[in-house]
């Protein structure tokens, strides 16, 4: 794509009238210098190789991704031991940025060696390193890419694989040269990401209110809403985990865990059904159950999906029926959205502030 059609053009023109009149875009920008300093002291091809975890620690916190996590130095923590020590980090970086392979080679081999940074966060690295080639691929992009009708994109997809990254920063970077000729002079591929957010904003209220989930077969992404499941979780007080061997033979896709009192340890299970057979599903979720700590077993797809499963369980045991209950995909993103929205603003009380902030 050389050009971008039309019916794009139109609509970029139609939300960039108020993306310029926003407060919020003038502070972002203002803030992208800095934004950029930051990632550059630390990713510089000198520095990256002595980065600590204090200095990584200092990278992610300051992410747009992480603004959600209250406790910042628990997912920072999480993620160096999820990777077994920072050093594992350190070379995955240093591959990604500054490697021999192709791009697309180093972009997929670091999101297969890395646990715990997923598509946004790692994106949104990549385009402070170089707002000129990378763009932003998260949840709220994503969705403002869907108001302007980019329908050839993967929109319903979270992992994104190295080619189509390349294809999502083609077609960014078209963005960005439209919106130079609207007269943002400078604006990159980080502008474009602002752009879609402001994008995004206009439509929010709308959109809720006319239920933009509530398609029966909304065709959500399974690692997004599994980690989306793993993340309320965190919030709400409990040991998390995901793709947890929970008893013999059933590997889950999220746990949450908690110690009560005299009670001992209660778990919970989620997993996650987009596709494949829903007997092999529901032989998975008995099999957690032989967990003694397991005191609700959760399935999680859309609606029509889950109108399948609870047919299927009619006939089975009562102690398995009364354990096992729904959640539709829908649901658990809107909440995960809400939630976000909620934990940013009480993060702006500073009622807990990280080591690695200033």
């Amino acid at each position: 794509m050389e050009k971008l059609p039309s019916k794009q053009e139109k609509l970029i023109e139609k939300y960039f009238r108020r993306f310029l009149k926003s407060v919020d875009f003038k502070k972002d920008m203002k803030s992208r210098g800095k934004h950029r300093e930051l990632v550059m002291d630390i990713l510089g091809q000198n520095e990256i190789k002595s980065m600590t975890e204090i200095q990584f620690g200092e990278l992610v916190s300051d992410l747009w991704a992480s603004s959600m996590w209250g406790n910042k130095d628990y997912l920072v923590q999480k993620i160096i031991d999820d990777n077994k020590g920072i050093d594992r980090v350190r070379t995955q970086f240093v591959d990604l940025l500054y490697g021999k392979d192709s791009f697309e080679k180093r972009f997929d081999r670091f999101i297969k060696e890395v646990r715990g940074l997923g598509p946004a966060s790692l994106t949104e690295i990549l385009c402070l390193f170089d707002p000129g080639r990378f763009s932003i691929w998260n949840n709220i992009a994503r969705k403002a890419l869907r108001y302007l009708e980019f329908d050839s994109l993967p929109l319903n997809k979270w992992q994104i694989s190295a080619k189509e990254y390349q294809g999502i920063n083609e077609t960014m970077t078209l963005v960005a040269k439209k919106l130079r000729d609207l007269g943002l002079t400078d604006a990159d591929l980080l502008a474009v990401d602002y752009f879609l957010y402001e994008t995004w904003l206009v439509e929010k209220d709308k959109v809720e209110a006319e239920g933009e989930l509530t398609e029966e077969t909304y065709e959500f992404d399974h690692d997004e809403v599994r980690d989306f499941i793993r993340d309320i979780g965190v919030h709400l007080g409990f040991e998390t985990d995901t793709e947890k061997l929970i008893a013999r033979g059933a590997k889950v896709d999220v746990i949450w865990r908690a110690k009560i009192a005299n009670l001992g340890v209660v778990t919970y299970v989620f997993e996650v059904h987009k596709k494949g057979s829903i007997d092999s599903l529901i032989v998975n979720l008995q099999k957690a159950l032989n967990n003694p700590t397991v005191q609700k077993i959760i399935a999680v797809s859309d609606k029509t999906r889950v109108d399948r499963i609870r047919e299927e369980i009619k006939s089975l045991p009562e102690n398995f029926r009364k354990a096992l209950t729904f959640w539709e995909a829908s649901d658990a993103i809107r909440t995960h959205d809400r939630l976000s929205e909620v934990i940013q603003s009480i993060n702006k009380l500073e009622l807990v502030k990280s080591q690695f902030e200033e």
